[in-house]
């Protein structure tokens, strides 16, 4: 295939533009983190209702959509405004004054969903709420604990990817699941969880943040079960049979392409974090 020049720049221009808003989004501030996220939510929870429409061969009612969306986000609020863990957090506290009027919103949201829905398959639209608000609000749970943990799980991710794609182009012949993701294969994988086991040790034994092992089990879960993320991903793709979930990044996808593996992943960061971490205050500015 020749190559494209438009297209190159234009994948390289919006993965620019999508790496500067995330590292605003995810190290500027709590406030600046809740928004990011905020957004990926709005976005993925829009992408997953129009799968879901071409999984299921039918069309929602505006009101179904409308009541979708303001389930979810009513959830991923209440979720930021509850005091799960013990840290101090100033963000937190503020939110957790707010947290019986998230909840109320989120009571009569659902109440809303239930009473104007207008077939059996708008059910469907609740597992949207779990696999998207609650992943993500988990997320600024995480968040909460220390600025360091999202920021290494979306690392090991990355790095996860990367590291997979490159080992399973040189050395790859085994297919994990053709069907779903052809081009993923068994070595692909391994190599994947590998390498982002030893980068997240060799980081580890040189920072004093949090033991070695916690860092070996954050790339753990970014590269296990953060894979399984990607393949689920895959699969309501093949069969919405769309390429991609969106449109939003020329050249990349959507929302739920960019974010698959972190859905998946973030809520067995946060229960381990919350079981076995500390609480460690952490700020990139200020």
């Amino acid at each position: 295939m020749a190559f494209d020049l438009k297209t190159f720049l234009t994948r390289v221009g919006s993965a620019v533009v999508f790496a500067a808003i995330m590292l605003v989004g995810l190290l500027w501030n709590e406030w600046a983190f809740i928004g990011l996220f905020l957004l990926v939510t709005i976005l993925a929870l829009k992408e997953y209702r129009i799968l879901l429409e071409k999984i299921a061969n039918v069309n929602f009612s505006k009101q179904e959509k409308a009541n979708y969306m303001a389930v979810g986000i009513a959830t991923y609020l209440v979720l930021i405004s509850l005091q799960i863990n013990v840290c101090n957090n100033l963000i937190n506290s503020m939110l957790n004054h707010a947290q019986f009027y998230f909840i109320g919103l989120l009571i009569g949201f659902l109440i809303l969903f239930f009473m104007f829905k207008k077939n059996a398959n708008a059910n469907y639209l609740l597992s949207g709420i779990g696999y998207v608000a609650l992943s993500l609000g988990l997320m600024v749970q995480l968040r909460y604990q220390s600025l360091l943990l999202p920021v290494i799980l979306i690392f090991s991710i990355w790095i996860n990817d990367s590291m997979a794609y490159l080992t399973g182009s040189f050395i790859g012949k085994t297919k994990i699941a053709p069907s779903i993701s052809p081009k993923k294969t068994i070595e692909g994988t391994i190599g994947g969880i590998l390498f982002t086991l030893v980068i997240v040790f060799i980081w580890g034994i040189n920072t004093s943040w949090f033991p070695v092992w916690q860092w070996l089990v954050i790339g753990a879960i970014a590269s296990i079960v953060g894979t399984i993320g990607d393949l689920v991903e895959s699969k309501l793709k093949r069969m919405a049979d769309v390429k991609d979930s969106g449109n939003i990044m020329p050249g990349h996808g959507g929302a739920l392409d960019r974010f698959d593996s972190l859905l998946f992943a973030a809520p067995f960061a946060f229960l381990f974090a919350l079981l076995a971490i500390a609480c460690f205050e952490f700020h990139v500015f200020g």
